[in-house]
């Protein structure tokens, strides 16, 4: 008989009803979204203009929403169809593009665009190229803002551990500033965490963090996630994984 501890784990898959709930109950125990849309709105609201905010990979639109009332007109970037029915519920004034950002036309210079959380799904290998299509679409004194994990946060450890795949924007921000010497580049890092009181919703979170990767393979099982976060993730309050995030900023000189 087998030792259902044993069973080969499948990714969430984004468009189900598993991934949502998974989503919920990280929303519902981080610091995460609430730290940055504060650091996000304090730093609009120093802007010199806010004619035009263009929210690359909007989402379900509530990090668009909080955003959106400070600018003009507002464009939200969203290629999936899911997504989008929330987006549009969340951000009614909003213009809602449908395509890839690699494939988005913005033809109006924007004051600020927003990329949040979006490379993941990107090749790594194309993260230069879409800083400079996010970047192309600024006005004259136009910022371009990508947070992304932090390299060394719990959430992006997992994929170097179970995967051997590590992530690092700080990367492809030095190739860019190679190919773009005019554009001055900042990164800050959001320490923030994900903290939960029972073992099912940290393997929840795990398998959530770990399910945005293409190579899921057959190295996720059920038995080597418990041991994972028993060992890596025991907190006094309970489970804790940190998710600080980095935010990426680039205007020009």
């Amino acid at each position: 008989m087998t030792d259902d501890t044993d069973e080969l784990l499948e990714p969430y898959a984004y468009d189900q009803p598993e991934y949502a709930g998974a989503f919920e109950t990280f929303l519902t125990h981080t610091d995460q979204k609430i730290k940055a849309i504060g650091w996000l709105t304090d730093f609009v609201g120093g802007l010199r203009s806010r004619s035009l905010f263009v929210d690359a990979g909007a989402g379900e639109g509530s990090t668009t929403a909080a955003l959106a009332k400070f600018f003009d007109r507002t464009i939200a970037i969203e290629p999936n169809s899911a997504l989008r029915v929330e987006l549009a519920r969340c951000c009614p004034d909003a213009e809602i593009v449908e395509a890839p950002i690699a494939e988005a036309r913005i033809v109006s210079p924007a004051d600020f665009v927003l990329c949040s959380h979006v490379l993941y799904y990107i090749p790594q290998t194309n993260w230069t190229d879409i800083l400079e299509r996010l970047t192309s679409w600024l006005g004259k004194d136009g910022v371009a803002l990508v947070l992304l994990a932090n390299r060394d946060a719990d959430a992006m450890a997992l994929p170097r551990r179970f995967f051997g795949r590590q992530f690092d924007l700080a990367a492809a921000a030095q190739e860019f500033k190679t190919r773009h010497a005019e554009w001055e580049i900042v990164m800050h890092t959001l320490n923030c965490e994900v903290v939960v009181d029972d073992l099912e919703s940290a393997c929840t979170l795990t398998r959530f963090f770990l399910s945005d990767y293409p190579d899921w393979g057959r190295t996720v099982t059920r038995r080597r996630v418990e041991e994972y976060v028993r060992s890596h993730f025991t907190d006094p309050r309970g489970y804790r994984l940190s998710c600080d995030q980095d935010v990426l900023l680039l205007r020009r000189h």
